[in-house]
C-alpha cells in the first residue's frame, strides 16, 4: 500500500509539473492572414521612376509603400510577376510583395513575403484557394490563400487573390527543418538548372542532378528503388493524381511547369509542390493517365507498379476528399467572399454568377468522369 501511495504521489507531482510547464508555454501564434477567407483592403504606393523601371524590368524589386487598414509599411519590396497572367504596372498587374527586402524583420500579418494574384485567367477567383484545399487534402504542401481589395497610386485594381509564398515560413509548417535546397520550376524540368530560392550555397544542385539520372535508369525495378531513396515517391504520386483530376494542365506533370521542388534534409527526400494553378477543371474529360510530360512523372507512372500504386492512389482520393459534393461545399466557402465584394457591380456579378456555375459543372462532370474510368 506504502509503494501504491508513493507511486500515486509521483504520478501527480509529474501531472501538476507538466501542467505548469505546459501553461508557460507561448500558445501557437493563430496566422490572422490566412486563417479564414475574408478581404483586406491594401493601398499600395510606386514612385514614378520605380514603376518606370519595373516596366523595363518586371523581376526586380523596387521599392514602395503598402497600407492596410491598421498599418503601413514602408521600404517593401514589389516586383510585377506572373506568365500566363502577366498584366503590365498600367494595367492589373499581379505583384510579388516582400516587406523584408529593403529592411530586415517586417512581416505582414506574420508573413515576410506574399503574392496578389490578379486572377486574370480564373472568372471565379476561387480556383487557388480550392486547389490549395485537395492538393493539402493529398497530403501535399500547397500554399493558402485568402482576398485583397487592391489600390495602387490611388488607382482601384479591384480583387485579387492574396496568397502565401513558398518561402522558409512556408517550408516551417509543412517541415521540420527548413535549410534544405528549394527550387523553382518555371517551364523547365529536373534535367534542366533551375532557379535556387534557398539552401546551401552550391550552384552544382547535385541533389537534382541525382534525380534526373535516377529517372532515366533504364531498369524499372533499379529505377523506382533508385527514385526512392531520392524523392518522397508516395507524395509524388499523390502530387501527381490530384494535378490530373483536378486538370491542372499547365503543372509539373502534363507541362514541366509550374511548381516547386524541396530536399527535406529530415528525409534527404525531394518534395514536389504545386504553384500557379488558377486553371482548373478545363478539361472534364481529361485521361486518367495522360501524356506524362514531366521526366519524373515518366519514371514512375510507365512502370507498372507505379501505374497501379497511382490508380489506387487516384481510387482512394476520389472516394474521399476529391467528390464533387465535397469540393461544391469548398466552392462555396470563398464563392460567398468573392461574390460579396464582386456584388456591387451588378455586370460583375453576373458574369461571376455564370462563371461559377460553369466550374461547378466541370467539377461535378469531372468527378463522374474519373469515377468511371476506375471502373475499367
Amino acid at each position: 500500500m506504502k509503494s501504491l501511495r508513493l507511486l500515486a504521489g509521483l504520478f501527480c507531482a509529474i501531472l501538476v509539473s507538466d501542467l505548469a510547464a505546459a501553461s508557460k508555454r507561448p500558445k501557437p501564434e493563430v496566422d490572422e492572414l490566412f486563417s479564414q477567407p475574408k478581404v483586406f483592403q491594401i493601398r499600395i504606393e510606386i514612385p514614378s521612376a520605380s514603376l518606370d523601371s519595373l516596366q523595363k524590368d518586371p523581376r526586380k524589386y523596387v521599392r514602395g509603400v503598402v497600407r492596410d487598414s491598421s498599418k503601413t509599411y514602408s521600404d517593401v519590396g514589389i516586383r510585377l510577376k506572373g506568365s500566363g497572367s502577366f498584366q503590365p504596372s498600367d494595367k492589373k498587374p499581379a505583384l510579388a510583395i516582400k516587406f523584408n527586402e529593403f529592411v530586415s524583420g517586417v512581416r505582414f500579418h506574420g508573413h515576410s513575403k506574399v503574392f496578389l494574384n490578379n486572377s486574370h485567367q480564373d472568372p471565379t477567383y476561387v480556383c487557388e484557394a480550392v486547389g490549395g484545399e485537395l492538393f493539402r487534402a493529398a497530403g501535399v504542401p500547397a500554399p493558402r490563400t485568402t482576398y485583397a481589395h487592391v489600390d495602387l497610386n490611388g488607382r482601384d485594381l479591384g480583387l485579387y487573390v492574396l496568397s502565401e509564398a513558398v518561402n522558409k515560413e512556408f517550408l516551417a509548417k509543412h517541415f521540420a527543418r527548413t535549410k534544405g535546397n528549394l527550387y523553382e520550376g518555371s517551364k523547365a524540368d529536373v534535367t534542366d538548372k533551375l532557379e535556387k530560392d534557398s539552401g546551401d550555397e552550391s550552384k552544382e544542385q547535385k541533389d537534382v542532378k541525382a534525380l534526373a539520372a535516377a529517372a532515366k535508369e533504364n531498369d524499372p525495378a533499379t529505377r523506382l528503388k533508385t527514385l526512392g531513396g531520392l524523392l518522397d515517391v508516395e507524395r509524388f504520386i499523390s502530387f501527381a493524381a490530384t494535378e490530373v483530376f483536378a486538370w491542372h494542365h499547365g503543372g509539373y506533370t502534363m507541362s514541366q511547369d509550374n511548381y516547386r521542388l524541396y530536399n527535406d534534409p529530415s528525409t534527404n527526400q525531394l518534395v514536389f509542390i504545386p504553384h500557379s494553378y488558377e486553371e482548373l477543371f478545363g478539361k472534364p474529360k481529361g485521361p486518367l493517365f495522360p501524356e506524362w510530360k514531366g521526366v519524373v512523372a515518366k519514371a514512375i507512372f510507365e512502370t507498372p507498379d507505379g501505374k497501379a500504386k497511382y490508380r489506387d492512389r487516384m481510387s482512394k482520393l476520389t472516394t474521399t476528399f476529391f467528390t464533387a459534393d465535397a469540393i461544391n461545399k469548398k466552392i462555396s466557402l470563398y464563392e460567398g467572399v468573392v461574390k460579396q465584394e464582386l456584388g456591387r457591380d451588378a455586370t460583375q456579378a453576373k458574369a461571376f454568377d455564370a462563371a461559377i456555375a460553369q466550374l461547378r459543372e466541370r467539377v461535378n462532370k469531372r468527378a463522374a468522369f474519373i469515377e468511371e474510368e476506375l471502373k475499367r
